[in-house]
């Protein structure tokens, strides 16, 4: 079977709304990629019955795959199901396997289930089943007119297990597409402009390897794919050395995955001192189970008194240089080290806005350091974007200052 055409219809007012980000469309088309199935098209559509079974059909009559998430659930503007189900002329029926589920889920809270509940077992007549290991609702397939229409749940974490776990098995089986080979490169301090100039000429020495750029906000990823590997891995390996200490991972991994592996390799443990990121190091390196082997703890002193009181850095210090300054997350990262008594502190201080800004210190300026036995390194950053961007951005540098400490490369880029 030749590979069809894929497009993504997108359900959810606050989708349009902006009151949400669209994530899901970006998590599926990059698995999809992966199967050597790329979508040609994304609607966004919001919750109406006869706009999705407008889309949906509109979609089903240009392509061989149509994806459908979000609406599923059992509230009364959770309109998928029935609009589907209208358009391809099928009856929903009560799957007992379904609703036994639900019924099991309340219980186990110690409540009674509601009657709108019992709308999450319901189904179109005929439908083939995709297990949701996360949540209540299954993801359903369905033929209609020589295309496959797939309805997922809009939750993300349940979308993705039902992807992972069984919408790509039956995609192969369907299908039967040759994965096209894929490689991610995950980078940070480098704009998505500099990455791309730098690959320039590498990439146009070989045209059957294209790439994409994603800026986010933890960095730029940039993903090379390729129909055969052996085209694929040496641009790769290439482009990781042009990129060089910017690449903190060649694969999937997030930088608090690499950081947590760096130091349970090398039996080090790690404790942080927070100010303008208010416990946002801390939170991401705690997010990785076995975490309690390398993260000693933390402190957010982000008031000048709690500074100098909780983490005992000198007024003088703060009296001369300021709150924002190379001096203070010196001190600040020693610090941290001595009073839990590990092996490497981390360190960040900066302006995230909106306020707070002087003219020698703009929003956006953050310093960030990192405090080893043999020595200590600090870093210092101009971010833009919103005060949690600034935030985000700052936890992010911190750690990849830690990285570079560790694998012996602090000193530059």
């Amino acid at each position: 079977m030749t590979v069809p055409r894929v497009e993504l219809v997108v359900v959810g007012d606050e989708l349009l709304s902006g009151r949400i980000a669209d994530s899901n469309s970006a998590f599926v088309s990059r698995r999809l990629a992966g199967l050597g199935l790329v979508p040609s098209r994304v609607v966004r559509v919001q919750d109406d019955g006869a706009a999705i079974e407008r889309e949906v059909g509109l979609a089903a009559s240009r392509s061989g795959l149509v994806l459908v998430m979000g609406g599923l659930g059992p509230t009364p503007d959770d309109r998928t199901l029935e609009a589907v189900a209208g358009l391809v002329g099928r009856e929903l029926v009560e799957r007992r396997s379904i609703l036994r589920r639900v019924e099991a889920r309340f219980c186990g809270r110690g409540m009674k289930m509601p009657k709108l509940a019992r709308r999450q077992a319901l189904v179109p007549k005929g439908a083939r089943l995709l297990h949701n290991p996360v949540g209540m609702v299954p993801g359903m397939a369905l033929e209609f007119q020589g295309s496959l229409i797939v309805l997922l749940p809009g939750v993300p974490a349940e979308l993705e297990a039902i992807v992972i776990r069984g919408l790509e098995e039956l995609l192969r089986k369907r299908f039967r597409v040759r994965p096209a080979a894929t490689a991610r490169i995950r980078t940070f301090g480098l704009p998505e402009a500099t990455i791309a100039s730098r690959a320039r000429s590498l990439l146009g020495r070989h045209p059957g390897v294209s790439p994409a750029f994603y800026p986010l906000t933890s960095g730029v990823d940039v993903v090379l794919q390729a129909h055969r590997r052996s085209d694929l891995e040496p641009v790769r390996d290439s482009l990781v050395r042009i990129l060089g200490n910017s690449v903190y991972e060649v694969g999937d991994r997030t930088m608090e995955q690499v950081l947590g592996e760096l130091l349970r390799g090398r039996r080090l443990v790690v404790a942080s001192a927070e100010s303008c990121t208010g416990g946002r190091i801390g939170d991401r390196l705690t997010s990785v189970p076995g975490s309690s082997e390398y993260f000693a703890g933390g402190l957010v002193v982000y008031s000048n008194q709690a500074k100098v009181r909780r983490l005992g850095v000198k007024p003088e210090t703060l009296n001369r240089y300021g709150a924002v300054s190379a001096q203070t997350v010196r001190e600040m990262s020693r610090n941290v080290r001595r009073l839990f008594g590990c092996d490497v502190g981390i360190a960040v201080s900066g302006i995230a806005g909106p306020g707070g800004a002087t003219k020698d210190k703009p929003v956006g300026l953050v310093y960030v350091g990192v405090s080893v036995e043999a020595g200590l390194r600090t870093r210092k950053h101009l971010f833009s974007g919103s005060r949690m961007t600034v935030k985000e951005r700052a936890a992010m540098a911190a750690m990849d200052l830690c990285r570079l400490v560790l694998m012996g490369r602090g000193r530059g880029r």
